[in-house]
């Protein structure tokens, strides 16, 4: 008589189903370690000595080729410029309102500072700010430049108390104290940062195949003043542009205005992230193996993979950009050492930033206004 077993047989049907999730399960082990060995490229807020050099930033140790150049001159034609506003105030009052917060809407401080190799410094200015913010809600990214010159108090230090021009906050407190600063002026919360420098822009661009640029006349002529002997000018028009030209292009004032050169910067921004939308794993590979060591920040490792979760909605999402203080809503000021610096009307501006940052408005309808 046949003995028949109690025990219950698995279903081949079932066996499959459970093969392919531990397979799924391995894999997206594999790529979370591939991904984690990735982001220890990067150097974390940890990482780096809290201590700044307390030295006045208009000391620049240049030679006499940069110093004729203007495109590696220091802050003298930015201040000539504030110094000509016809309107001369006291340093404006911040006002007492609380930070803008929301649990939807990543606000990170893009900072580009002006070293000019892959090792970074202390006693660096903050040349470039950018505050890029990412509303998940709305599905927007938002690139405000902030206006180097704007005249800030200094919150911290041997200096506390006296006013500066933005691009030296850096110097006096590093990353930390210029976000510090940035959410205390300006009422939105800023609590993170990633800071590059000329080196890692011109990196960025190389390694990625170069960049398209829009460039008018006067644009081009600039660039190709400057361009030595033997390397590749541009044109009006739109021009493939390699790291050095995109650095260039982005750090060209003296034709016109700082203000014309912060948007440059957001255009070279976009054109990268233009040709990030068509990169394959082997090319963003690549760029990780190159730029991440480049890289500073206080984001976790944790938050940069959630950012990169969310990067495809990212590259999708609707960009739109604009430069604080809005033209017409600031003065001239004196600052500490005798310099002139954009006295900024914070109640008019901070709102702009707040309809701009988390309500959706555009920068068309707000420049309209």
């Amino acid at each position: 008589m046949a003995k028949y077993s109690n025990k219950k047989r698995i279903s081949p049907i079932l066996l499959v189903l459970l093969s392919i999730v531990l397979l799924f399960v391995l894999l997206i082990g594999i790529i979370f370690a591939f991904v984690w060995s990735k982001l220890d490229k990067i150097t974390y807020a940890d990482e780096i000595e809290d201590s700044y050099l307390a030295t006045d930033p208009f000391d620049q140790d240049l030679d006499s080729n940069e110093l004729n150049n203007p495109e590696t001159a220091s802050d003298e034609d930015l201040l000539i410029v504030i110094e000509g506003l016809d309107t001369q105030l006291e340093p404006p009052t911040v006002p007492d309102t609380e930070v803008q917060t929301d649990q939807n809407v990543l606000n990170i401080l893009l900072i580009g500072t002006d070293e000019r190799t892959t090792k970074y410094s202390k006693n660096a200015r903050a040349d470039s700010m950018i505050l890029v913010s990412i509303n998940k809600d709305l599905h927007t990214v938002r690139l405000v430049s902030l206006e180097r010159g704007i005249g800030v108090p200094i919150l911290e230090g041997e200096l506390e108390g006296q006013y500066d021009l933005l691009t030296h906050i850096f110097r006096w407190g590093g990353a930390d104290l210029l976000i510090k600063t940035v959410e205390h002026c300006f009422k939105v919360d800023v609590n993170h940062y990633v800071r590059v420098n000329f080196a890692a822009v011109e990196k960025i661009v190389d390694t990625i195949g170069g960049i398209n640029i829009e460039m008018t006349a006067k644009e081009a002529e600039g660039i190709n003043l400057w361009t030595p002997e033997g390397k590749p000018k541009v044109q009006a028009g739109l021009n493939r542009v390699n790291g050095e030209t995109a650095l260039s292009f982005a750090r060209l004032r003296w034709i016109d205005s700082d203000w014309q050169r912060v948007g440059r910067q957001r255009k070279v921004i976009l054109a990268v992230v233009d040709e990030l939308k068509h990169s394959d794993l082997k090319e963003l590979n690549n760029l990780a193996d190159t730029v991440l060591p480049l890289i500073q920040t206080n984001l976790t490792k944790m938050e940069i993979a959630e950012l990169m979760l969310y990067a495809p909605n990212f590259l999708r999402s609707q960009f739109d950009q604009m430069t604080i203080p809005k033209q017409g809503t600031y003065g001239g000021m004196g600052i500490r050492n005798g310099g002139g610096a954009f006295a900024v009307d914070y109640e008019i501006n901070n709102d702009l930033l707040y309809r701009f940052l988390y309500e959706g408005a555009t920068s068309e309808e707000l420049l309209a206004e």
